[in-house]
């Protein structure tokens, strides 16, 4: 996989920890986010024959995310594109580092 050239992190991107908590009252949960981070991004939706592959492999993968290097990404978080109602989420699935090197991660997402 190559490294995104020059102007393709163009997408704003905000990563989130979700932290799932019960509900006091019922058996719900509550989920709040602690910490939450805005960073430039690549986006792009994976292929047909991936998103088979991980469909039939019960861990569903519709798009790839690149961003500038950051570790501790697991799939306890999720990516947000936009704001508001408006707001397209992605559950983070799996996170590596680009070709193994500390300069980008990429992040393999379902779309909520």
């Amino acid at each position: 996989m190559n490294e995104p050239a020059i102007g393709e992190l163009d997408t704003r991107v905000t990563l989130r920890h979700r932290d799932d908590q019960p509900n006091e009252f019922d058996a719900d949960l509550e989920s709040s986010f602690p910490v939450q981070k805005r960073t430039w991004a690549k986006v792009e939706p994976v292929g047909s024959a991936l998103y088979s592959g991980s469909v039939q492999a019960d861990s569903i993968m519709t798009h790839r995310i690149t961003i500038r290097y950051r570790n501790g990404i697991t799939n306890d978080w999720e990516a947000v594109i936009g704001e508001g109602e408006g707001a397209t989420v992605y559950r983070v699935r799996r996170s590596s580092h680009l070709n193994g090197k500390r300069r980008f991660t990429v992040l393999e997402v379902e779309e909520l």
